[in-house]
């Protein structure tokens, strides 16, 4: 990844965040989501981030993880937001210059990976 697609990246990351505060339900694309799990490496620094930000911890809780029993309540219940891409979510929020790319990226491993699984 250039040092330009990082940062746009990171922007994009913030753009999430600012999603989350606004109550927005979704998911973060496949770049952002690179970069939320290098933010979550330095837990101190995030702990604090989502402390002075959230007003509490924001989980990073994988949907195929399962999580708790009212965790799978809720992502039923959220499913149907689901199909609304972040992306939109954060345009109709009124966010501007959001980087199209960095939410509609897949790369080419990941694509490769399914490709793989659908094959066995």
């Amino acid at each position: 990844m250039s040092d330009t697609d990082a940062l746009n990246t990171i922007i994009e990351l913030e753009n999430y965040y600012t999603g989350v505060k606004n109550d927005l339900i979704g998911e973060p694309s496949e770049m952002v989501d690179k970069a939320w799990h290098a933010h979550i490496l330095n837990t101190p620094m995030y702990f604090n981030f989502c402390e002075s930000n959230f007003g509490y911890y924001l989980h990073h809780i994988p949907y195929w993880t399962g999580g708790s029993e009212d965790q799978q309540i809720q992502a039923i219940v959220s499913s149907l937001e689901f199909q609304i891409p972040m992306y939109t979510k954060l345009k109709n929020l009124g966010l501007q210059h959001l980087n199209e790319t960095v939410w509609t990226y897949k790369s080419i491993e990941l694509n490769y990976n399914i490709k793989q699984k659908d094959e066995l």
